[in-house]
């Protein structure tokens, strides 16, 4: 018997108490086969900010602010991610179950703030800085788009197969957990990626270049 539900804990509730034919293991493999994954990348409206001193700034992004390096703008990102799950699921007669989820993973932010500091008094000023922070701006909203489609290529990889379960507590207990350990090292090399693309950009010629460009401003 097959369930099909539209969320795991009702998925869970819902399992047939028996009735799997002979051929379980062919059908489990055809569940997987008809198995869904969809990564969508969520965008978030950029926030500006320009309330606070070098000084705020420079402790809200951690660096310390000196002569040779007043922190002029920070971009701040919250990064999430949802995973959802609508779990299909075989019994066999002796209580094993077998699950083949669609995965739905919701890549985006729940804050993006341009915050620029309060001494930039001209728009020349604010114009040259603003324009570098829109650069960290472009690396969190790139690099979560382009990561949403390799994560999805990723997951897709290799004929799906079904993740079996000694019982249905077990699959309660096991198959978010499984999910999850499949997601997370996808995302921990999306962060990496993202901190070293930000890196480079926040580099002593870069930070010369603004300075450059600030000096030049009427």
């Amino acid at each position: 018997m097959l369930v099909r539900c539209a969320t795991l804990a009702a998925c869970l509730t819902a399992l047939p108490a028996s009735a799997a034919s002979p051929d379980f293991a062919a059908r489990c493999n055809a569940l997987a086969a008809a198995a869904n994954v969809r990564v969508v990348f969520e965008d978030h409206p950029v926030a500006y900010d320009n309330r606070h001193d070098t000084a705020a700034l420079g402790r809200r992004s951690g660096a310390a602010a000196s002569r040779n390096h007043s922190v002029l703008g920070v971009t701040h990102a919250t990064p999430q991610s949802r995973l959802e799950v609508t779990a299909r699921a075989l019994v066999d007669t002796d209580g094993r179950v077998c699950a083949a989820p669609d995965i739905t993973l919701h890549l985006g932010f729940s804050e993006m703030t341009v915050s620029l500091a309060r001494e930039l008094s001209t728009d020349c000023q604010r114009r040259v800085v603003g324009a570098h922070e829109q650069q960290h701006v472009a690396i969190w909203r790139n690099h979560y788009r382009a990561g949403a489609r390799l994560i999805e290529t990723r997951l897709r990889q290799g004929p799906p197969k079904p993740l079996y379960f000694a019982s249905r507590q077990a699959m309660q207990r096991g198959l978010s957990v499984q999910i999850k350990a499949r997601v997370a090292p996808w995302l921990a090399r999306l962060d990496a990626g993202v901190g070293a693309a930000h890196a480079s950009i926040d580099s002593p010629a870069s930070y010369r270049e603004v300075e450059s460009r600030m000096r030049a401003c009427p």
